[in-house]
């Protein structure tokens, strides 16, 4: 078996090495600040989305495909789909076919998915069958339980994101909350609560982190977004005529994709709330959306399908 070989980084003399728990604890600081810098010159670089154009539109083969719920997009255009009634996760093309069915935990018979992310090459499923947050390599290999939410005496989230240092955010649906987990999975925040006044919340079914690091929920039940801070800070909530917004996901400059059940729409909307652009997806409601560069995927449900939509941009004026 051929071993990877492993990479020293060479530090400049007079650098001090730090190790242990202060060491993890300079690399992820360190991560973060190069991460926010990339990220900041890549927006800086992207002009802003302006409307959605549907491109395709493939039905999912009835014998793969049985709940679909979530889908998630991963590097080289990988396409991640969670099926609740089959028991499992699925690596799919953009034709719809199956490529490869995720392994199971050991002593677990079926998965029970009901929302994914995708870091990297790591896929984070949230599992009703263990009520766990598990950890998968992109090829479908399980590595871990990374959370028990059996252990915090809690039903399974129904909504997940995970940004670029490893922060967790989950909604507990039937608790009207959102929870947001630092790296080492301890509770930085609990925001939400039933209620229809700021901050407050109403049967969240979606959640997803903007490149500076604030969060967003699509809170279902009062047909609204809120925006809260990194540290969870209420910081704004807009409507926007929605009507059951469930998936959601943000591109690359911040401008929100929601998948709205109600009005059988994908919305495009600006980081602030603020209509773009509505794309009507027919007879069918979008359960889910996945941004990756240009693309958004559509995950549909009654018969399931995966459309495909082009993001277009405005031009860029320095050229």
């Amino acid at each position: 078996m051929r071993r990877s070989r492993r990479f020293f980084p060479r530090f400049p003399a007079g650098v001090a090495i730090l190790r242990g728990r202060r060491a993890r604890l300079a690399c992820l600081l360190l991560l973060g600040s190069l991460g926010g810098a990339a990220s900041a010159a890549a927006q800086a670089d992207v002009p802003p989305a302006t409307r959605l154009r549907l491109e395709s539109v493939v039905l999912l083969a009835g014998r793969d495909f049985i709940q679909p719920v979530a889908i998630a997009a991963g590097p080289l255009g990988r396409l991640f789909i969670a099926d609740v009634g089959r028991g499992t996760v699925l690596r799919v093309g953009a034709d719809g076919q199956v490529r490869y069915e995720f392994e199971n935990p050991p002593n677990v018979a079926a998965l029970q998915p009901v929302d994914l992310e995708v870091t990297g090459f790591r896929v984070y499923v949230l599992d009703a069958q263990s009520n766990a947050l598990l950890r998968f390599g992109d090829e479908g290999g399980f590595l871990d339980v990374l959370r028990s939410f059996r252990a915090d005496g809690v039903e399974t989230p129904r909504a997940l994101a995970v940004d670029r240092l490893g922060r967790v955010l989950v909604a507990q649906t039937s608790r009207h909350q959102v929870r947001l987990f630092d790296a080492s999975q301890g509770t930085e925040t609990v925001v939400g609560g039933f209620g229809t006044r700021p901050g407050e919340l109403s049967r969240p079914l979606g959640v997803a982190f903007a490149p500076d690091g604030s969060f967003y929920v699509t809170d279902t039940g009062n047909s609204r977004l809120q925006r809260f801070t990194a540290v969870g800070n209420f910081a704004g909530a807009f409507s926007d005529s929605l009507g059951e917004p469930r998936g959601l996901a943000v591109g690359p400059t911040g401008e929100l994709f929601v998948a709205d059940a109600g009005r059988r729409s994908v919305w495009l909307l600006g980081p602030a709330g603020g209509v773009r652009d509505e794309l009507k997806l027919g007879p069918q409601s979008p359960v889910d959306v996945t941004v990756v560069g240009d693309t958004a995927w559509v995950l549909e449900g009654s018969p399931p399908a995966l459309a495909r939509l082009r993001v277009e941009r405005a031009a860029d004026e320095r050229k």
